[in-house]
């Protein structure tokens, strides 16, 4: 039976997936992964609340107990991560995707299977919902599943990526007019406006400046 500090509290959030995308951000183009190691990406299933204060010191013993098994469920949460960004770099460009990538999706969601069971405190007088099964991959296929949900609604049609190339952070445009290209104004958009302002000083021929005067000749002295 789960302990009662094992049942999840509250559904996972919308935007979930955009955060998750965003685990890896780059500066000039330069990547920087933030859950690169076991212990960081429990933490961040924690923050997220994918995983109960037990359930994140159960994984983070095992995950440091067994490198073995570390390895390789790191990399099915890059993968997951990698798809994501693929999948969205082909909805901004085509506004289509490709059915192998669906298939991927749907892929990781099947690995998320559980089922739920009612949970009672020690003294009987709370009770909780606990999901039964892998930890792990159910929060993955948490993960994948905000971004499903994403797809199938109505807010499709306003997924970025940051028009800044050294960017490329990944955000849902709820602006009113739809037409955001910057992750924020305050970093990538003022960078981009101040590009822009000096490219046009760059390509101002400016006119000639007058030299200093010259002192007048001194007069011939009078005959």
């Amino acid at each position: 039976m789960a302990h009662p500090r094992d049942v999840l509290p509250e559904p996972p959030s919308s935007d979930l997936w955009v955060r998750f995308v965003n685990t890896e951000t780059f500066t000039r183009g330069r990547p920087t992964d933030h859950i690169a190691e076991s212990d960081a990406l429990v933490a961040w299933l924690r923050s997220c609340r994918l995983l109960s204060e037990r359930g994140a010191s159960a994984e983070r013993a095992h995950l440091r107990d067994d490198p073995a098994e570390a390895a390789p469920r790191l990399e099915r949460y890059r993968h997951l991560r990698d798809l994501i960004r693929a999948m969205t770099t082909e909805l901004t460009s085509s506004g289509e995707l490709s059915r192998s990538r669906v298939r991927e999706l749907n892929h990781v969601l099947r690995h998320g299977l559980h089922y739920h069971q009612l949970e009672m405190s020690p003294d009987g007088n709370q009770y909780g919902l606990a999901r039964v099964g892998d930890r792990l991959d159910q929060a993955r296929a948490a993960v994948a599943g905000t971004f499903a949900e994403f797809l199938a609604g109505p807010d499709v049609g306003r997924l970025r990526i940051c028009a800044n190339d050294g960017c490329r952070e990944i955000f849902i445009d709820r602006s009113p007019t739809g037409r955001r290209r910057w992750c924020t104004m305050r970093t990538c958009g003022n960078r981009a406006k101040a590009a822009r302002h000096r490219d046009r000083y760059r390509g101002t021929v400016l006119p000639p400046q007058p030299g200093p005067a010259r002192p007048l000749p001194a007069s011939a002295p009078a005959h």
